[in-house]
């Protein structure tokens, strides 16, 4: 089958968390089908991932950040008032909370925000959309499709994908790593989110396929859309990756224990602060404790620590590529997820949980602890989610006596992994997919 699979990021530029494209690309390849890749030329600074596809099976275009249209007209008319365009710039949404007894917001900051929610629907790689187009086209004239596979966020690619589908005439699925409507991190107002509802609804009417991450929310997509075209294929890790006969080498000697989190925080939801406090119980057991948070804009996690009182125990370090980050989780002591203690993230499978079960390291979570992240660390005995500082710091210190007594904190079974590797996961995508492209497409496999 001939798959255009549609993701705006993708390898060698691409963020930290953006594994999960490439690794299905790869495995499509593998299944014998031939793939295509449309994305975009991101000029933001990502960290290098290696690219494992063929470089011309990829196709890169051009894009145009719509959030950054008000600040450059305003910088134009405004020399030297404004902040520029880019990523940064005060059209962009606000963090999730923000800084106690904030400074009221200037008139060019809710302007963006207003101008944010307005226009840049779904979100400000809608910009995107006219230059992907123009590559299908071109792309058309030589090989088309038999269905086109959209992967989001950013959620923009979903009307690309539509809308590449109906230029080619074939199905498309669309998948949601993150949810978009139903986004419990959104900071829209309610008009927007009303908004963002009918086009999710219209769109999604559309599709052949809907693909989620996550069982509680592929069951929420079952009561609104169709049961029928909805499939879940968790993240799930690369046994290449993470060979299971890889010995552990402690980062740091028998006295002291390495805590690891790769990936970003959301200050008031997903952040350090029960781990901080819990290390804050220790007391001076809390010098053999190492955190190192990898990642950008991890400021908050000083401020934090400093709040605690846990500021030596903290390191920070920039973005790196996967494969660095696989040699440290495999040499730290336990590996950090940081989630949000709200029912409303009941749903949330993080990727970064697939990678500690490829790793065998322990798991220190917090999180909503009835959710799917939770139960499967509770089922499987990957370690502790909980958001209570003395319960945390209990098992901190369980991990700081075993350390001291073993040398080494030992890897966990080899069977935590059964079931949850990318190609266990994807594979339960083949039967759907051709089922999605129908027509010829299916006469073929079936036969």
């Amino acid at each position: 089958m001939k798959i255009l699979l549609i993701s705006f990021h993708f390898p060698p530029d691409a963020p930290i968390a953006a594994t999960r494209a490439p690794k299905f690309a790869r495995y499509l390849l593998d299944a014998g089908h031939d793939v295509r890749v449309l994305c975009a030329r991101d000029p933001q600074p990502h960290v290098a991932h290696e690219l494992d596809i063929d470089p011309d099976r990829v196709i890169r275009t051009d894009w145009r950040d719509l959030g950054a249209i008000p600040g450059a007209v305003l910088d134009r008319l405004a020399p030297g008032r404004g902040t520029g365009g880019g990523e940064a710039d005060a059209a962009a949404p606000e963090p999730l909370v923000a800084a106690p007894s904030p400074p009221r917001p200037s008139l060019r900051s809710r302007l963006g925000r207003f101008y944010d929610s307005a226009v840049c629907r779904p979100d400000r790689r809608a910009g995107w959309h006219p230059f992907a187009l123009r590559a299908a086209r071109r792309t058309f004239a030589r090989w088309t499709p038999d269905l086109v596979y959209a992967t989001c966020p950013p959620h923009s690619v979903a009307p690309v994908a539509r809308d590449v589908a109906r230029l080619a005439g074939v199905p498309f699925v669309v998948e949601f790593r993150d949810r978009w409507a139903l986004d419990a991190y959104s900071n829209h107002p309610d008009w927007r989110q009303a908004l963002d509802r009918r086009q999710e609804a219209a769109l999604l009417a559309e599709a052949a396929g809907i693909v989620t991450v996550s069982p509680l929310w592929a069951e929420s997509y079952r009561a609104r859309y169709d049961a029928e075209r909805v499939a879940v294929a968790m993240n799930g890790f690369d046994p290449d990756d993470y060979p299971p006969e890889r010995a552990v080498v402690p980062a740091m000697g028998p006295e002291g224990i390495e805590l690891l989190f790769a990936g970003a925080l959301y200050p008031g939801r997903r952040d350090p602060r029960a781990l901080f406090a819990a290390l804050a119980l220790l007391g001076e057991e809390a010098r053999r404790v190492r955190v190192t948070m990898l990642g950008k804009d991890l400021g908050p996690a000083v401020a934090m620590a400093r709040e605690a009182g846990v500021s030596d125990s903290l390191a920070l370090l920039p973005p790196e590529p996967h494969r660095a980050i696989v040699d440290r989780q495999y040499a730290a002591d336990a590996l950090l997820m940081l989630q949000w203690n709200d029912e409303r993230d009941a749903g949330t499978v993080p990727g970064k949980l697939f990678e500690c079960i490829g790793a065998r390291r322990p798991v220190i979570a917090t999180g909503w602890e009835r959710g799917v992240a939770g139960r499967m660390i509770a089922e499987r005995g990957l370690g502790i989610i909980a958001n209570d500082p003395a319960l945390l710091a209990e098992h901190i210190k369980g991990l700081l006596a075993r350390k001291r007594r073993d040398g080494i904190i030992e890897p966990l079974p080899l069977s935590v992994r059964d079931g949850l590797t990318r190609h266990e996961q994807f594979a339960a995508l083949d039967p759907f997919l051709r089922r999605a492209a129908g027509g010829e497409a299916a006469r073929v496999a079936a036969q």
